[in-house]
C-alpha cells in the first residue's frame, strides 16, 4: 500500500512511526465465508498491541482493509509474531524504516515479499509547505490533513487555547483509515510551537 509510503521526516523521528495494514485480496480470499471474521481478528490483534491510532471499530465491519499506526517497534514485532502464529492467510503490509522492519522479520523467521521505496518529491517544491508541516500532513496518505489545519492548531497552541495533545487528536480525525500517528504528531507540534515562540 503506497499511501503510507511518503511519510516525511528524519531518521530519529521516523523511528517511532510504523503502519501495519491487513487487506483482503480481491478474488482470492475476500469471498471466503470466514474472511470477515479473520479480518476482525486481525483488527483485535492490532488493538491489543498499543496502537497510537487505528481504523475505527465501526469501520471494521465494512472495510476490506484494517490498519493501525504504532510508535514502538516492539509492539510491531508482537503484532507480527501473533499474526504469524495464527496464520490467518491475509496479506500484511508493514511500513517503517527498512532496516528496523528487516530486523524484526529476521528475528521472527519471516522474509520480505515486496519492498516499496519513495523516490521523493518532484516538481515545484517551492510551492510546498515547510518540511516540518509536511512531516505532519504526510502521515495521512490520502492527504485529508491539510497544512492549513496544522497552522490553525499551531496558532491555537500558541494562544494557549488548546493543548498539544488535543490538537494532535483533532488533526487525526479526518484520517479515517487510522494511520495518522498522534504520538509523533505531539512531538512535531511541540517542536513547531517552540520554533514559533522564538
Amino acid at each position: 500500500m503506497t499511501h503510507s509510503l511518503h511519510r516525511r521526516g528524519d531518521f530519529d523521528n521516523l523511528k517511532g512511526d510504523y503502519v501495519i495494514l491487513a487487506m483482503l485480496a480481491a478474488g482470492k480470499n475476500d469471498k471466503h465465508p470466514d474472511a470477515r471474521q479473520k479480518l476482525l481478528r486481525i483488527a483485535q490483534i492490532f488493538k491489543n498491541h498499543n496502537p497510537t491510532n487505528i481504523l475505527t471499530e465501526k469501520a471494521w465491519k465494512i472495510s476490506s482493509v484494517i490498519q493501525a499506526a504504532f510508535t514502538e517497534i516492539k509492539d510491531v514485532k508482537r503484532v507480527i509474531q501473533t499474526l504469524k502464529k495464527e496464520d490467518l492467510g491475509i496479506s500484511i503490509v508493514v511500513s517503517g524504516l527498512l532496516n528496523e522492519i528487516e530486523d524484526v522479520l529476521k528475528d521472527i523467521g519471516l522474509e520480505m515479499h515486496t519492498v516499496h521505496l519513495s523516490l521523493g518529491t518532484f516538481g515545484k517544491k517551492e510551492l510546498l509547505p515547510s518540511d516540518k508541516i509536511l512531516e505532519i500532513t504526510t502521515m495521512c496518505g490520502h492527504h485529508c490533513v491539510s497544512p492549513q489545519s496544522v497552522e490553525y492548531y499551531l496558532d491555537l497552541i500558541k494562544k494557549d487555547k488548546i493543548s498539544i495533545e488535543n490538537a494532535a487528536e483533532e488533526l487525526a480525525k479526518p484520517c479515517v483509515c487510522g494511520i495518522f500517528n498522534t504520538s509523533r504528531t505531539i512531538n512535531l507540534l511541540s517542536e513547531l510551537s517552540k520554533e514559533e515562540r522564538k
